[in-house]
């Protein structure tokens, strides 16, 4: 679980700590219009859910459980596919707060992908350049540790996740 402490306070939850960075450092991140803001916040709260469903997909043990839950999360995407503009972030052309809040989600399915394609974003071309668009970003690209691919999938073969299986 993810924490940070200010002076003699620990903040969790991965979206407090963002919200709570976001405003402490400006310039915000989060839309000025208070109702896209909201919508924002909305979706940041969906991903939470997304991200459960990334989770049983990686750990799925045998087929059948993970083409359940491919199904699953390709149903998430597809809602998120109906949110989508022109883009390329989630509110169009300026990087904001949930497109961060998404950016754990999409470092993940691409190294999935990698090991079994899941042809999640088939169809959801939205999806897809959000996806590519987030994952350039050099911001994105450095808010984990160089070794991330490799420790994803050892953790990915450590149990025994059925992406790594016939590896």
């Amino acid at each position: 679980m993810p924490a940070l402490r200010v002076e003699e306070t620990t903040l969790f939850e991965s979206m407090v700590i963002c919200e709570y960075l976001d405003e402490v450092n400006p310039p915000s991140l989060h839309p000025s219009d208070p109702l896209r803001r909201a919508v924002n916040r909305s979706w940041a709260e969906f991903f939470s859910e997304l991200f459960k469903s990334l989770y049983r997909l990686s750990s799925a043990e045998e087929s059948e459980g993970f083409e359940q839950e491919r199904s699953r999360t390709r149903k998430k995407l597809e809602q998120l596919e109906e949110q989508l503009g022109e883009g390329p972030f989630f509110n169009g052309p300026d990087f904001a707060l949930v497109d961060a809040a998404i950016a754990p989600g999409f470092m993940r399915l691409e190294l999935m992908e990698e090991l079994r394609p899941l042809a999640l974003f088939e169809r959801l071309s939205r999806v897809k350049r959000w996806s590519d668009a987030v994952l350039s970003r050099e911001s994105v690209r450095n808010s984990v540790v160089p070794e991330f691919a490799e420790l994803f999938r050892e953790d990915l073969a450590a149990g025994n996740s059925f992406l790594m299986q016939d590896r």
